[in-house]
């Protein structure tokens, strides 16, 4: 047995990035199946479609019997369950593991990072376990939005109560659009999620706003109570601000 895969196994939940430089698709493939060989657990793999899965002979072979899609079946918890390039979609069936040990094979780059942060995956290229690094006062907005969201943020009171916690995250210099959907989708479905980012939208371009008026206010009362030095610094802080948001307006967000 290699070094890393005894490192691998000491984990209940493995991710396996994207790497435009490497093949981790081809690895992860061979490092779902050695995980659950090892264990010797049961293995299901999850994809967004059989053919997904059966593309593969390897997969074909030792997955043929428990194979997990968007439309058919659960993960039995307790085994392995080799996620095989999924789609938030196909994320939904894992959310009542509690004994399962996961292998995340991403497609997309960077897709899953946001969730293997909030898990506390460990990163099969880097090698280390990773960490969103919230404080405890950002767990728990993060914690008080997904608990919003149990009528699936369809209530004006869902919305106000989500703004709030957003409004909390912001102060505590943690807001990530990307780790509040993560989060989120850890206990919702993806039309909830859809609610959810219609309310983030929103939320950023109030920021925005803020922003901008902030900017306005700096050059028209602070310019001559300023030393050059506390200006220049000042015009550096509100524009790496207002460009940082203006990448996430609704025309141009992350998903």
């Amino acid at each position: 047995m290699s070094d890393q895969l005894e490192e691998v196994l000491r984990h209940r939940y493995v991710y396996v990035p994207q790497d435009t430089e490497k093949d981790t698709i081809q690895a992860g493939k061979w490092l779902g199946l050695a995980v659950a060989h090892a264990l010797n657990r049961n293995l299901t793999v999850l994809a967004p479609q059989k053919g997904s899965a059966t593309h593969h002979p390897e997969l074909a072979k030792l997955a043929k019997l428990d194979i997990v899609t968007e439309r058919s079946g659960y993960p039995q918890d307790g085994g392995v369950v080799f996620v095989w390039r999924p789609t938030y979609k196909v994320m939904e069936k894992i959310q009542h593991l509690e004994e399962s040990v996961v292998v995340l094979v991403e497609w997309i780059p960077g897709e899953f990072d946001a969730w293997a942060k909030l898990i506390g995956a460990y990163n099969v290229v880097t090698g280390e376990v990773m960490d969103a690094g919230l404080s405890a006062e950002a767990l728990r907005a993060l914690e008080g939005i997904q608990y919003e969201g149990y009528n699936g943020w369809t209530k004006d009171t869902d919305e106000l109560m989500t703004r709030n916690f957003l409004g909390d995250l912001s102060k505590a210099g943690a807001y990530d659009r990307e780790l509040v959907l993560a989060c989120a989708r850890q206990t919702r479905s993806e039309d909830s999620i859809e609610r959810l980012k219609k309310i983030l939208d929103k939320f950023e371009a109030s920021q925005f706003k803020l922003v901008q008026t902030f900017i306005r206010w700096l050059g028209t009362h602070c310019a001559g109570d300023l030393t050059p030095d506390e200006q220049t610094g000042a015009v550096n802080l509100a524009a790496g601000i207002n460009r940082a948001l203006t990448r996430r307006q609704p025309h141009g967000m992350l998903r």
